[in-house]
């Protein structure tokens, strides 16, 4: 393996270790808040310990595969970036939609 295939392999797993930590933070806040809506810019009414903390290394991370990424990968490090935060507002949504779902019944 060359050292580009290297690199490249370095920054597809941090990038995918990001998205995991970046989405295990969101997980933990959705449990913590699992009867409270989950604003969408702002942090939520129960912040549980270590959330930020693993949400800020995540988005780290994603940062940081996308850069390795850019060398060779074209498009790929534009969807990375992407992909981890509209995935987390799909989750939000969902959820918070689930909470009015539970209120009005």
């Amino acid at each position: 393996m060359g050292s580009l295939e290297s690199v490249l392999m370095v920054g597809w797993l941090v990038a995918a270790a990001g998205i995991v930590l970046f989405h295990a933070a969101l997980t933990i806040t959705l449990r913590a808040n699992a009867t409270t809506r989950l604003p969408f810019y702002r942090n939520a009414e129960i912040v549980p310990p270590g959330s930020v903390v693993l949400r800020s290394v995540g988005a780290g991370l994603i940062v940081l595969g996308a850069v390795l990424l850019s060398t060779e990968a074209l498009y790929w490090p534009f969807v990375i970036i992407l992909a981890g935060p509209i995935a987390a507002l799909a989750v939000i949504t969902w959820h918070n939609r689930k909470i009015a779902a539970r209120r009005t019944t």
